[in-house]
């Protein structure tokens, strides 16, 4: 049996192309937060927020 060393040269590989799976996640991820927390999504997409927005959205509220 060979062992597969190297990616099929059917599959290309862009590491700035966008991979649907991902897309897919982070919508259930987000929408499964907005639902448990009752937060407001964020306005922009995920890449154009600064550290503090991505904190204030994601953090857990212990208060």
């Amino acid at each position: 049996m060979a062992l597969l060393t190297a990616r099929p040269s059917s599959i290309a590989y862009c590491a700035d192309a966008p991979c649907p799976a991902d897309e897919h996640l982070l919508v259930t991820l987000l929408t499964t937060w907005v639902l448990a927390t009752g937060r407001t999504p964020p306005a922009a997409r995920p890449d154009d927020l600064t550290p503090e927005e991505l904190i204030d959205f994601w953090a857990e509220d212990l208060t």
